[in-house]
């Protein structure tokens, strides 16, 4: 699989607490800012397959709108029973202000 980054978002459109859904390739992928630390998840909930975009965002966890299922952003980790499927993370990066994402083999949650 290519190690290509591809751009996704000026980070000045993403303050702290708040995420974006895009596709890249045909993955659906959340961008989201954690107090300042840019992240990028599948842009699914592993508990009930509906979308984490619009969650809450707080201390590097995602909650579902769904149901409140959190994951962390760094790992993909969940929290609790419903959450014990992890999320897909991808690597990302910061270039000149624009926000990239890799589709690359999955940042392994640990």
């Amino acid at each position: 699989m290519s190690t290509e980054f591809h751009p996704v978002l000026n980070a000045a459109e993403l303050p702290a607490g708040a995420s974006k859904a895009v596709h890249i390739d045909g993955h659906d992928i959340l961008v989201g800012n954690a107090a300042g630390e840019f992240f990028a998840v599948q842009n699914r909930c592993t508990h009930q397959d509906s979308p984490l975009e619009g969650g809450r965002i707080r201390n590097g966890l995602i909650a579902c709108p769904l149901h409140g299922v959190m994951f962390d952003v760094r790992t993909g980790c969940g929290r609790g029973q419903m959450g014990r499927v992890p999320l897909r993370t991808f690597a990302l990066r910061v270039v000149e202000g624009r926000i990239e994402v890799s589709l690359a083999a999955p940042v392994a949650a640990a």
